[in-house]
């Protein structure tokens, strides 16, 4: 994807998922928006994913939680 995220984001959402063990959801929305984790978009994330019909790429899986705290924001 041509999308530029943080770096550092990047980077920690590579090293949770290369880290060889199993990784929580809510581990990846933390890794991705570092603050404003709850229950609610962490419970968003979990439907989003689980409607997924293929594999997704780590920016598009920053993309997506990004746009779902976005979209949560601006119709709150």
């Amino acid at each position: 994807m041509s999308d530029h995220f943080d770096e550092e984001i990047v980077e920690a959402l590579r090293n949770l998922l290369d880290s060889g063990r199993e990784v929580e959801i809510r581990e990846i929305v933390m890794a991705v928006l570092k603050t404003g984790t709850d229950n609610e978009i962490v419970d968003m994330v979990i439907m989003a994913m689980e409607c997924l019909q293929a594999p997704i790429s780590n920016d598009q899986l920053i993309l997506g939680i990004t746009n779902l705290r976005l979209w949560r924001e601006d119709n709150s």
